[in-house]
């Protein structure tokens, strides 16, 4: 019974990639912030170096700033600047060398129309 169940736990790991050991960037939030940067965004992914490391992390040719690693699953960073109505990559550099790339990952919203940046964050305005 005891061998059954651990080849299910290994199936499961293996069919979600949730036991994977392996880091990876795999989203933001929110996805979109406005040009004038300076917005709270979480990047999202797993096993990262919590406590082990720094990192460094590009919107497009900028950098962020008040970069943290809260967790294994979550980095912290204050948007740059950027152009209007762009989108950018967004690149998470590890201090030993690793590098992770989510393409055309954040959209830079034209902030004098607040109808539009309103709609975005969620504001019914």
């Amino acid at each position: 019974m005891r061998k059954l169940l651990w080849s299910a736990a290994l199936v499961m790991c293996v069919a979600t990639q949730a036991c994977s050991n392996e880091t990876a960037v795999l989203s933001l939030d929110p996805p979109q912030g406005t040009y004038v940067g300076g917005e709270e965004i979480v990047i999202k992914g797993r096993n990262f170096p919590a406590g082990r490391g720094g990192v460094s992390v590009m919107f497009g040719r900028h950098a962020a700033t008040n970069v943290i690693i809260e967790s294994p699953s979550a980095i912290r960073v204050t948007s740059p600047a950027g152009d209007r109505n762009a989108e950018a990559d967004i690149v998470v550099m590890f201090d030993d060398g690793r590098a992770y790339q989510l393409k055309n990952a954040f959209r830079y919203l034209d902030a004098t129309d607040n109808s539009k940046v309103m709609k975005h964050f969620g504001n019914k305005k």
